[in-house]
C-alpha cells in the first residue's frame, strides 16, 4: 500500500475514501457490501475478500468513528461464502490527537497500517454514513427499524437485534439473538407500504412484550429442543 505522496493527501498521510457496492450480482439481490479504499487501493478484496454489509459497520451506530479508545471493527468476510466466521480482516481504529490509525489483523490487506487525517478521515466516515443512495425500499427500512427500535429495552429481555432484511419480496423479518442460544425471527408482510410506514409497525411489534410477537426461534444448540422462555404461546419452532 503506498503512501498519500502523489495521491492529493499530506505527504506521510493516508486517504480514505469509503462506498457501498453490490455484494451480489444476482438481480434484484438485497445484498450489499461496505469497500474501504485507502489510497485508491480497495482493502476488502485484498483482505478476506468481501466488504462487510453496512450494517454491521454504520447501523445502528457508526463503528468507524474513532476515539482515543482503540476499539476493533470487522471490515471484511470471506469472499467465497460471505461468512465473517469463516474468513475475516479486522482494522483497530484509534484516535491519535490529529490523526486516525488503523492496524490490521486476521487476513491482512497490506504489510503496514494506516494512518489518517482526523479531519479528513471523519468528513468521509460522516459522508458515507449519511449517504443512503444505495438502498432498496426493504433496506431503508431496516435502517429505519434498526435505527428506532430501543435496543436497551431488548437488552432487558436478553435480546439483541442482528439483522433488519426482507425473508422474501413480500415479508420483512427482524432477527434476534438471545447470546449464543437462540435466534429469534419476527416477520412482518410488506403490503405493498412505504419503507417508513412497514419501519413504523415493525417498531411497534417489537415494543410490545415478546411472548405478544408473532415469532419463531431457532436453538443455536442444535439439542435444544424447547422454546426460549421469554416465547409466547404464540411462537413456532423455525425450520432452517
Amino acid at each position: 500500500m503506498s503512501g498519500v505522496n502523489g495521491n492529493g493527501g499530506e505527504l506521510g498521510v493516508d486517504l480514505l475514501r469509503l462506498a457501498v457496492a453490490p455484494a451480489s450480482s444476482r438481480p434484484g439481490s438485497e445484498s450489499f457490501q461496505l469497500q474501504v479504499y485507502v489510497n485508491g487501493a480497495e482493502m476488502t478484496s485484498a483482505g478476506a475478500g468481501l466488504g462487510m454489509d453496512p450494517y454491521d459497520v454504520l447501523v445502528p451506530a457508526d463503528r468507524l468513528l474513532a476515539d482515543s479508545r482503540p476499539h476493533t471493527v470487522a471490515i471484511a468476510r470471506c469472499g467465497a461464502c460471505g461468512v465473517y466466521d469463516c474468513g475475516g480482516t479486522d482494522v483497530t481504529i484509534t484516535r491519535d490527537g490529529d490523526l486516525v490509525r488503523w492496524e490490521w489483523s486476521r487476513e491482512v490487506p497490506a504489510d503496514r497500517g494506516a494512518c489518517f487525517s482526523a479531519t479528513q478521515y471523519e468528513l468521509e466516515v460522516a459522508r458515507v454514513a449519511a449517504d443512503h443512495s444505495w438502498e432498496t425500499p426493504m433496506r431503508t427500512a431496516g435502517r429505519l427499524v434498526l435505527t428506532s427500535i430501543d435496543h436497551d429495552r431488548l437488552l432487558t429481555y436478553g435480546l439483541s437485534a442482528k439483522r433488519a432484511v426482507p425473508r422474501d419480496p413480500d415479508l420483512f423479518e427482524v432477527w434476534l439473538e438471545i447470546e449464543d442460544d437462540y435466534q429469534i425471527f419476527v416477520a412482518t408482510p410488506w403490503r405493498g407500504r412505504s419503507p417508513t410506514e412497514l419501519a413504523r409497525e415493525v417498531c411497534a411489534i417489537l415494543a410490545r412484550p415478546p411472548h405478544e410477537w408473532p415469532a419463531t426461534w431457532h436453538s443455536v444448540k442444535g439439542w435444544v429442543t424447547t422454546p426460549p422462555n421469554i416465547a409466547g404461546p404464540s411462537w413456532e419452532r423455525e425450520q432452517l
